[in-house]
């Protein structure tokens, strides 16, 4: 069973007294409705995505995408790039742009009620690639818990860079452990019920599930003696996590960002854990870079920021460091059963299992051969169905950039 902890919120006034970053005011606040805006432009030729939703009370889940806005970015030197809405409320530039190192960038956002938002002008950060990802069995809270550390290695000679942000998308294969190359299939229905097996034509042994990283992961070199990150975690994985249980990829994006988005982030996640905006609970305002023309009274949640982007991509098998030891516990505890033809009472629970899926063939059953003293029992040893069928937890197509 996976289990979902939460933390209560960390200290915000303790953050800012400790922290030498210049902070963001916190207010508490009754505001029924807010707007927010999740807005990062970078220095890759892409397609820019921008988030724009509405939040409604405090300290509810109630939030929903602001539709039929106009969204632009403007530079410095009087390019303009438009957005059209894809998915509701998330605006893609209508063709790929990169921010470019010298000019600045300005964030326009008009709703459909005429109200006009507009972000300071940023500029672009420094450039820093990425030098070194990899990947290292270790402990962590003082050797109480064992797995993998996702470590990052980046050093900028120009010490201009300092702020630095993280995400991650992790990628695992999942292999059935109950898998069978045969499936049942129902012959004839009740009153007269009769199975039997077939080849199968979908792959349901090995499927591949993708994760994105959501919480706010940062480091900043501002009191090193040098801009350089060293053996930085962006991730730890406990040994017992099946998503390790065979072979696993993560792709790490950095992003060199300013200060103020620094503090920015910094400051969201002492109010509330997560980078999300777009789903997480709001429990008072953040004020960020963006203002409403109109009424700059308004609270308006949210951050426009250019950052410099890069990435790398790892791979490694549970094996390469937990040689001949146990894999991760599959997260579905497996056991057979044999449910019968029919009862007593004229049902059919096999029936039953095969057209509603919950069970998946493994083998024919012969109590002689192969006893597993049950007091009913059919035809087939079958396994509830994530036990067989890896696709309950993945999809079977294989990622264009998966390798072995």
């Amino acid at each position: 069973m996976i289990k979902i902890i939460k933390y209560g919120f960390c200290g915000a006034s303790l953050l800012l007294l400790l922290n030498c970053i210049d902070p963001f005011e916190i207010e508490a606040t009754e505001f029924k409705s807010a707007l927010v805006i999740e807005a990062t432009i970078t220095d890759w030729e892409e397609t820019q995505r921008i988030k724009v939703s509405r939040t409604f009370p405090l300290d509810t889940d109630l939030i929903t995408g602001v539709s039929t806005a106009t969204v632009s970015v403007f530079d410095s030197n009087g390019s303009f790039y438009g957005f059209s809405e894809t998915f509701p409320g998330e605006y893609w530039s209508n063709s790929p742009f990169a921010a470019v190192s010298g000019l600045t960038y300005t964030l326009k956002v008009e709703t459909s009620d005429g109200n006009i938002y507009t972000s300071e002008e940023t500029s672009v950060p420094a450039k820093t690639t990425m030098d070194n990802l990899y990947a290292a069995r270790g402990f962590k809270d003082g050797g109480t818990e064992e797995g993998m550390f996702i470590y990052v290695d980046s050093f900028d000679p120009t010490g201009q860079s300092k702020y630095y942000r993280y995400e991650y998308e992790e990628t695992y294969k999942i292999i059935a452990p109950f898998w069978s190359a045969e499936e049942a299939y129902i012959v004839s229905p009740l009153p007269n019920p009769e199975v039997a097996t077939r080849a199968k034509t979908r792959e349901e042994r090995v499927a591949y599930n993708t994760n994105l990283s959501n919480t706010i992961i940062q480091e900043n070199t501002t009191e090193f003696g040098e801009d350089r990150v060293n053996k930085f975690p962006v991730r730890f994985i406990n040994r017992e996590n099946y998503i390790l249980s065979h072979r696993y990829s993560i792709l790490v994006r950095q992003y060199v960002q300013n200060r103020a988005a620094f503090s920015y982030y910094e400051t969201l996640e002492a109010l509330s854990g997560t980078e999300s905006l777009f789903s997480q609970r709001q429990s008072g305002f953040l004020e960020g870079n963006i203002k409403s023309d109109l009424n700059p009274e308004e609270e308006v949640v949210g951050f426009f920021q250019v950052s410099t982007v890069s990435e790398k991509r790892i791979f490694f098998n549970y094996t390469d460091f937990f040689p001949g030891e146990n894999l991760p516990k599959y997260p579905t505890d497996c056991f057979l059963v044999s449910p019968p033809i029919i009862t007593e009472t004229g049902a059919s629970p096999l029936l039953i299992a095969i057209e509603l899926e919950t069970l998946k063939y493994v083998e024919d059953y012969d109590q002689q051969t192969n006893p597993n003293n049950f007091s009913e029992y059919g035809p087939f040893l079958m396994v509830q169905t994530p036990c067989g069928d890896s696709t309950f937890y993945g999809s079977n197509l294989v990622p264009d950039f998966w390798e072995e």
